[in-house]
């Protein structure tokens, strides 16, 4: 979409698996002989078999259009855990940005991971259709992770396996507890289920990896329930982020769209280590959480879920899918993130980083005893390879960075407007790694800045392919 999309914002435990569970095949049994509406025609629940099997024969399908993703760390208990990307050439070194959509890091809220797999089928079956999803899918790349917390989904509990060998529920993390920006005040949480340390949990570990190594601009965790629309500051003491009118406004455009109460997230309650605080202070992508549906999920909800997602029955006229694309829009537009133009040889790999800490909160451990903010050093990484004909116009976030409130002092709120300048290293370099240039780039929200890397060219047709 064009730069008109900001503007319109005004902005300046079970002892069955659940995957083979009676009550799954219930809901399911329908199936063969009915569709919903849905985009993909499901009427019930799907098992983690269903989503696995799914996401793979998506890819085996549309190779040019979905890529399937292992990540990288299994769950404590051993299992894999899969998403899928989608967008036009989607093997291809592009340098589109990224709307990263997931559900389920509470493995007993089944609507989050239905609707998450829900938008992908969507914009599968609407490209070559639907212009609006063809452009968007021309410009954008959306990652799905549709069930997070694998292990939980399989025993139906909210918590992970944790480090327990059995799965005991004494052991379990709340793994959305423990994402380690403002981590250990034990704000909706307690030493027990928000983890060992922060960032400690594989399946957190995961979405941390996606997000720093890709320029997502906008991140969508699914959960359940209560019909509201989540974003930052999760507690009230951490003072509204520096985006708070982009975010305001974002948040009250999709909204308008599902019907959604659009709030931050510390007035519905507090909470610290969550998805969308740590995700905004790390790479300054707006992260939100949508909490699916008004009925807490159970085995006989999927009518409500079908409703919800398409604003047919209770929630007719308000789409949660017209809200995942006002999502997508604007995750598109180049006027919500950065860009980087310049030209390159033809095959170099051009990688930007940064480095910088994160702070846990003041840790409060049992007994009352508070132990002092724990730094969490935080590594941004993402590549692209320059094209054939060297010019490459790559979206990303911004390199200057939302000041938290979340410091090595204790928690100072800080407040709109409040940002560090910093830099994206940006370095060009041959296939085979030897970096043959550095520079410095610095860029704002809705900026772009043209780099030339005219000593990376000189030195690799001198001494490589030529262009």
């Amino acid at each position: 979409m064009s730069i008109g999309l900001l503007g319109s914002l005004s902005i300046s435990a079970a002892s069955t698996s659940f995957a083979e569970s009676a009550d799954i095949a219930a809901t399911t049994e329908l199936a063969a002989e009915q569709t919903s509406g849905l985009p993909s025609g499901r009427t019930g629940y799907r098992t983690i078999t269903d989503y696995n099997d799914e996401m793979r024969a998506l890819s085996e399908k549309h190779p040019d259009l979905v890529k399937h993703i292992t990540l990288p760390h299994k769950t404590r208990q051993g299992r894999e855990v899969y998403g899928i990307e989608v967008s036009r050439d989607v093997a291809s070194s592009d340098g589109k940005p990224v709307l990263f959509m997931m559900g389920m890091h509470h493995g007993n809220e089944w609507p989050s991971g239905e609707h998450t797999l829900e938008f992908a089928y969507d914009l599968i079956n609407n490209d070559g259709k639907d212009p609006r999803i063809s452009r968007l899918i021309d410009q954008a790349r959306v990652i799905f992770v549709p069930v997070v917390n694998v292990d939980g989904f399989m025993i139906n509990r909210r918590t992970s396996c944790g480090v327990s060998p059995t799965c005991a529920s004494s052991a379990g993390v709340d793994i959305n507890r423990n994402y380690p920006l403002g981590w250990g005040s034990n704000a909706g949480s307690n030493a027990t289920n928000r983890g060992p340390a922060p960032g400690s949990e594989p399946e957190i570990q995961n979405i941390m990896d996606l997000t720093t190594s890709n320029q997502v601009t906008v991140l969508i965790t699914n959960h359940t329930s209560g019909h509201t629309l989540l974003r930052p500051p999760l507690e009230k003491r951490a003072g509204d982020t520096p985006d708070e009118a982009v975010y305001a406004a974002l948040s009250d455009a999709m909204s308008a769209k599902n019907g959604y109460t659009g709030m931050k997230s510390g007035f519905d309650y507090e909470t610290t280590g969550e998805t969308p605080d740590w995700s905004y202070y790390a790479t300054r992508g707006l992260g939100f959480t949508f909490e699916i549906m008004k009925t807490q999920s159970t085995n006989n909800t999927y009518a409500e879920v079908i409703e919800d997602y398409l604003g047919t029955g209770r929630y007719a006229g308000k789409s949660n899918r017209e809200a995942f694309l006002v999502a997508l829009e604007y995750a598109a537009d180049p006027a919500g993130h950065s860009v980087i133009t310049g030209k390159a040889p033809k095959g170099a790999v051009l990688t930007i980083t940064k480095d910088f800490d994160l702070w846990t909160a003041p840790i409060v451990q049992p007994g009352g005893v508070i132990d002092p903010p724990q730094a969490v050093p935080t590594h941004l990484r993402s590549s692209l390879v320059a094209p054939t004909n060297g010019k490459f116009t790559w979206h990303v976030n911004p390199s200057v960075r939302p000041v938290p409130a979340y410091t090595g002092t204790g928690v100072v709120a800080t407040g709109p407007g409040n940002f560090l300048r910093e830099s994206w290293t940006l370095t060009c370099a041959r296939p085979t790694g030897e970096v043959l240039e550095t520079v410095h780039v610095t860029v704002d929200r809705g900026e772009q800045v043209d780099v030339r890397l005219q000593e990376c060219k000189t030195r690799f047709n001198g001494n490589g392919p030529k262009n």
